[in-house]
């Protein structure tokens, strides 16, 4: 759920952007589904990274800070939390400008996306408007739905955008920890493009 710090962790590791968004689509064994050697790698690095981030301790404080109902689906929460905490101060971590990293980003996310996949490529200027709006309440109030949606059965996210503001200075302040935390998973796991 957390596209944009997956996305810059491919950036930054040089693997699969598409690998990174079919992480979350694509579930149960990869092996099976004859997806290029490139992709396959992006998604187990997805789920290194889902994994380290869900154990992190910034991760798991915030998740905690969620009453239910929705706490069942705090880690969502958390992790669409992180990337708008990171896209509103994208210029304290990436040179690049968010606009400028989205397109790319999304362009490439298009040209990687293997035809075995499950679903259509993403549009490239619809994924990276998407991408931008995370700097805005509307674009993860927007996040948050799509998300509710995709989910088999009736949830609180299309209405956890109040939620999740009132913990935003829990996100900027621990959003250095966590990106730190994630860059040393990613060097320290060898993954890079085979």
């Amino acid at each position: 759920m957390n596209l944009l710090v997956h996305l810059r962790l491919a950036d930054r590791s040089d693997t699969s952007a598409a690998g990174q968004i079919l992480g979350d689509i694509v579930k149960g064994r990869i092996d099976r589904l004859c997806f290029d050697p490139d992709t396959d790698h992006g998604i187990r690095l997805h789920r290194a990274i889902d994994s380290a981030s869900d154990a992190h301790p910034a991760h798991r404080e915030l998740r905690e800070r969620f009453a239910p109902p929705l706490r069942r689906y705090a880690g969502i929460v958390v992790d669409i939390g992180f990337d708008h905490a990171l896209a509103r101060s994208w210029h304290e971590y990436n040179d690049e400008p968010l606009q400028t990293f989205a397109f790319r980003m999304a362009a490439r996310v298009a040209d990687e996306w293997p035809a075995a996949a499950p679903v259509p490529a993403p549009d490239v200027h619809a994924f990276a408007r998407m991408l931008v709006g995370y700097t805005r309440p509307g674009g993860i109030d927007r996040a948050l739905a799509a998300v509710g949606r995709r989910a088999t059965r009736r949830n609180p996210l299309p209405e956890a955008l109040p939620a999740l503001l009132r913990q935003y200075p829990g996100f900027v302040s621990r959003l250095p920890v966590l990106l730190k935390a994630l860059d040393d998973v990613v060097a320290a796991s060898g993954h890079t493009r085979p």
